[in-house]
């Protein structure tokens, strides 16, 4: 990324002299698991414990998707992204929604 894109679940950049509103930013990814995955988080859940298939796939696809909203951010002219909120859905078994949304900005130092 040619810029650093500042991320806050705050409604404001922390420390920012003012800031211009760039414009709201919303990215999202449907993903699914791979069908043995499927197998062994069937087992998994029947004697409780992390399903770490799962774990994995909820954390890269929230790692594409702050990298997504960041190079957003770029494009509109923001060098920072406020009130930064992710949300989590299933959409059928097997399944995983995520969406990243924010507010872009440019702030001011």
């Amino acid at each position: 990324m040619a810029k650093e894109v500042e991320l806050y679940t705050t409604d404001f950049a922390l420390e920012a002299q003012g800031a211009s509103y760039k414009g709201l930013i919303i990215v999202n990814k449907v993903k699914s698991r791979n069908m043995f995955s499927d197998i062994g988080a069937g087992f998994k859940s029947m004697v409780g414990g992390e399903i770490k298939s799962m774990s994995k796939l909820t954390r890269d696809t929230r790692n594409e998707l702050i990298a997504e909203a960041q190079e957003e951010a770029v494009g509109m002219g923001a060098n920072a992204i406020t009130g930064l909120r992710m949300e989590t859905n299933t959409i059928f078994d097997g399944t995983v929604d995520m969406v990243l949304y924010g507010t872009a900005v440019h702030v001011n130092r």
